[in-house]
């Protein structure tokens, strides 16, 4: 039996009118060329996504499973999913939108074969999307920074090897981030530059506050900036008040200058008792997120699998 060289994962996300498009895009890219299959995972489309991965999967002789989600999970865990069934010594993640040709894969292909390295990702030279989009990704990537020149640096194009892939599918919590997770097991990265698809301007699918949330628990969750901003913060503010302190008692018991204590107690009280319950807010979004992997809260389950 020959070994599966890639694994293509493919999260569908309300994507019938494009997916056979992608589909042929794919086949024509790695047929005659590398021994492959596909794997798509339908998160809960409120189309007639999955119907149309049926028909793709009945009318092609390529290794081809589907995947249907019960509920919407999310990206990361519809990729996770592909990863558990995954049986390439490869495997490749894209999106279902076609901002990027599949035949840019060879760029990544070739990138892996010269470094030998455990992943590599595709940095794009501009994606023609919306606004609020572009936003967030770059704040994201923003926040990253302070913890570290490759943080922030990912795409969900990219390729990695099988073992690495499998590593992050064993360790799979309630809420994943794979780019994070990658950086658990591996530096040995790399990056190569591919071209956008121009003629491709989608909107996005994600609502304002989907973006809100996904940044907000990506950075609780994957990220200690919220602890060491607090932190900092505490610092600075402790050696501030330390310095005002000296600076009354001085003028107290050496100049003998009375302070008009009532207005400065009762801010410095508000001041303070705001910023304690603001670093238990903090802290109780770490809780409330370690609650959650405690109780085994699923990333995601498998309704129906056609292989």
């Amino acid at each position: 039996m020959v070994q599966t060289e890639y694994s293509i994962v493919v999260p569908v996300f309300c994507a019938e009118k494009n997916i056979e498009d992608l589909h042929k895009s794919i086949s024509r890219f790695f047929e005659n060329k590398y021994s492959y299959e596909i794997i798509y995972i339908d998160d809960f489309s409120a189309d007639n996504s999955w119907e149309v991965l049926k028909r793709i999967k009945q009318t092609n002789t390529s290794a081809i499973t589907i995947i249907k989600f019960n509920k919407n999970f999310g990206q990361h865990a519809a990729t996770i999913c592909g990863f558990k069934h995954a049986k390439g010594n490869y495997i490749i993640t894209m999106d279902d939108d076609m901002e990027i040709l599949p035949s840019e894969t060879e760029k990544l292909i070739v990138q892996q074969k010269k470094d030998n390295s455990d992943l590599v990702y595709a940095e794009y030279t501009k994606l023609n999307q919306p606004f609020i989009r572009t936003f967030f990704t770059k704040f994201y990537k923003f926040i990253s920074k302070v913890e570290g020149k490759q943080k922030g640096k990912g795409s969900s194009y990219r390729l990695l090897k099988s073992s690495l892939a499998k590593k992050i599918a064993d360790n799979h919590k309630q809420f994943v981030f794979i780019d994070e997770l990658c950086l658990w097991y591996t530096q040995n990265l790399s990056f190569v530059n591919v071209e956008t698809n121009k003629s491709i301007l989608r909107p996005t699918r994600y609502k304002m506050g989907n973006l809100f949330s996904l940044t907000g628990n990506v950075i609780m969750f994957s990220s200690m900036f919220p602890l060491k901003l607090v932190t900092q913060i505490g610092l600075i503010l402790s050696s501030i008040n330390f310095l005002i302190g000296i600076h009354f008692l001085i003028k107290k018991f050496y100049f003998k200058i009375e302070v008009a204590g009532y207005t400065s107690i009762i801010v410095s009280i508000l001041f303070s008792t705001g910023l304690i319950i603001f670093c238990i807010g903090v802290l109780a979004q770490y809780l409330a997120q370690t609650l959650k992997a405690v109780n085994n809260a699923p990333a995601y389950y498998e309704s129906e699998i056609i292989c």
